[in-house]
């Protein structure tokens, strides 16, 4: 009796997790609902942007660079996803609310140098169905 003991004695363990719902995602056909404070790619507002340099300075890892654009006088960002962490300081520290982040997390390329965002690709909020 011993030894159906030790056979059963696993199933009984399993057998819960295995009639329970599905955890995981059929991700690209399904997509996680993120929550509101969730950090993703960044949008970037031009009209509210009063190039004052903080997101750049304020930036940890170096990520955000100051460019010119085409058409403006000021300098405005331009952020490394290389090297971005997404820890928010710059979002959190911008005066005049410019950037913000989205729920978009794909950014998968098969150039590292596709992972620089100009502020004209930051103005652009994609839409998801276009990405999966």
């Amino acid at each position: 009796m011993s030894w159906l003991r030790k056979m059963l004695k696993p199933l009984r363990i399993v057998a819960p997790y295995v009639l329970r719902n599905s955890q995981t995602v059929a991700y690209p056909t399904e997509r996680l609902m993120f929550a509101e404070r969730f950090r993703g790619r960044h949008v970037f507002h031009i009209d509210k942007c009063i190039s004052c340099g903080i997101c750049a300075r304020v930036c940890p890892d170096a990520s955000i660079t100051l460019v010119e654009v085409e058409g403006r006088e000021k300098k405005y960002p331009q952020i490394d996803y290389n090297t971005c962490c997404l820890c928010g300081y710059c979002v959190n520290q911008c005066p005049r609310q410019a950037l913000e982040f989205t729920d978009i997390v794909e950014f998968a390329t098969d150039d590292r140098s596709d992972l620089v965002y100009s502020p004209e690709q930051l103005m652009e909020v994609p839409d998801i169905k276009e990405i999966l």
